[in-house]
């Protein structure tokens, strides 16, 4: 449970990191992981800018058909805090100074507040309640996300974890952690605006 824990918290300040130095270099991937991407670079040493999305909105959202939710990174910080408040009562909030964590039950969300006003930063899953719009879960198997999203971007093993990340060129990033002990299936995922 506290290697649990520990992931988790490494994570998230991963997330908050990347977030917070806004480089396109990710140099954590490349030198400390041994991802051996330049995400960067393509075949030919050109700029590349990450994969392309369609709908930034629907590719930054998580729903749930249990508790009728639909929300994403996009939306207004005060409405999808409205929408997750009336199904869940208020957040449990941790303030870290530059940005707040907000936990409505198994849903996380990062997000910073100035004059008042909150930015949407990053969603947190833990929970087979919700879902990404490409179906992709708690439990979801390797395969289940190379078939919805292809081949990611950066993928690494660290002790019993996988990492599968998919970075797009629209403004945010998708993080998958998959465990052995779960059977190489999903424990978390994150959707964070920005990218390393």
């Amino acid at each position: 449970m506290k290697k649990r824990f520990l992931v988790i918290i490494m994570a998230m300040t991963m997330g908050l990191s990347m977030v917070a130095c806004g480089q396109k270099n990710d140099d954590f991937y490349n030198t400390t992981s041994d991802c051996g991407v330049c995400l960067d670079c393509d075949d030919d040493g050109e700029v590349d800018d990450g994969l392309a999305s369609e709908n930034p909105r629907e590719d930054t959202s998580v729903s749930s058909e249990v508790y009728e939710i639909n929300v994403s990174l996009m939306d207004d910080a005060e409405e999808v805090f409205k929408t997750l408040t009336d199904n869940w009562g208020d957040p449990y909030i941790e303030d870290s100074g530059d940005y707040k964590i907000a936990t409505f039950d198994t849903l996380k969300i990062t997000y910073s507040e100035v004059d008042g006003k909150k930015e949407l930063i990053e969603f947190d899953v833990y929970s087979d309640c919700y879902k990404t719009n490409k179906g992709i879960t708690i439990a979801s198997t390797q395969d289940d996300i190379r078939a919805a999203y292809g081949e990611p971007l950066c993928e690494y093993d660290d002790g019993d974890e996988h990492y599968m990340n998919y970075f797009y060129k629209d403004g945010f990033s998708i993080y998958f952690t998959t465990s052995s002990k779960a059977g190489d299936a999903v424990t978390m995922y994150q959707i964070v605006k920005g990218r390393g």
